[in-house]
């Protein structure tokens, strides 16, 4: 799908957009110590299979996740905020076509804390803990578009500007071993944000963005006892984000991603080749 589409289809996740109130804002990271921020992110993931043996050409497989995490400041210095995020709950379902859902979800996230030092730029530069999962949980806080490299920018950003945040939006792709041909691969893109408006001074500041890219194409290959897999995957992402000063949070954002992945195996009767395309929309917000 086209970026334009991509974005256009966005907007009618997070409605309308508003004006200008202000000509640029200073994007800062100053939070209340013991400020809590209740998160829900929703995930729908739709797999769309051709070639892949054990399933029919035109296989749908739609995947949802509900995850619900609470962020807190636990201590505020002059080098940053000490920020604890917890997975409260976590949900998902599974179907194939038009058949049942069935339930399915990792538990493995929930309730392990993670903590970082988060800089009054909302850089992560330094996590506290060591769970295997850190880094996946830490994703709430950039809703899911930013990864743990975001920064924002050292002056201020006028309205119309498009900046680089040094982060990268990250995707992770799969296709469950019973579909005949199992694939597990991460793609990134490039995160650039532009300041649309900017609405309310102070601790009531919102600041509203938009952002869009192409997802850097990437070929990994990977050995099995089926023969050799190789996987050229590409595709493109567009969202929006609201960031609020008086949460130091991102409280508001919609993402949607498309990938499409081709797929050679090599056996020892011959090469075969397959085709999938994922179709992600995420929806982050912070809860009352």
């Amino acid at each position: 799908m086209p970026r334009h589409n991509l974005l256009v289809a966005l907007l009618l996740l997070v409605g309308v957009w508003p004006a200008a109130a202000q000509d640029r804002a200073a994007l800062r990271y100053q939070p209340e110590l013991g400020r809590l921020a209740r998160t829900l992110t929703e995930i729908r993931t739709t797999t769309t299979l051709v070639g892949f043996p054990a399933v029919p050409d035109g296989a749908v497989f739609t995947e949802e996740t509900w995850l619900s995490a609470t962020q807190r400041v636990a201590t505020v210095r002059e080098e940053g905020a000490l920020v604890e995020v917890v997975v409260d709950s976590v949900r998902g379902r599974v179907r194939q076509d038009d058949g049942t859902w069935r339930d399915r979800a990792d538990s493995s996230f929930i309730g392990r804390p993670a903590q970082a030092i988060l800089s009054p730029l909302f850089h992560i530069v330094g996590i506290r803990t060591s769970g295997e999962t850190d880094g996946e949980v830490l994703q709430t806080l950039g809703a899911y578009a930013a990864d743990l490299g975001f920064t924002f920018p050292d002056g201020p950003v006028a309205v119309g500007e498009t900046f680089s945040t040094g982060g990268r939006l990250r995707a992770r792709v799969r296709t469950d071993a019973a579909t005949g041909l199992a694939v597990d691969e991460v793609v990134f893109g490039d995160l650039a944000l532009t300041l649309d408006s900017v609405a309310g001074t102070g601790e009531a500041q919102l600041a509203y963005l938009h952002f869009q890219g192409g997802l850097t194409p990437r070929t990994a290959a990977a050995a099995s006892e089926d023969g050799d897999v190789v996987t050229a995957l590409s595709g493109a992402f567009a969202g929006r984000l609201v960031w609020s000063a008086q949460w130091g949070a991102f409280v508001s954002g919609a993402l949607r991603i498309r990938v499409t992945g081709r797929v050679r195996v090599q056996r020892p009767g011959g090469q075969e080749t397959a085709e999938a395309t994922w179709d992600r929309t995420v929806v982050h917000r912070v809860r009352p």
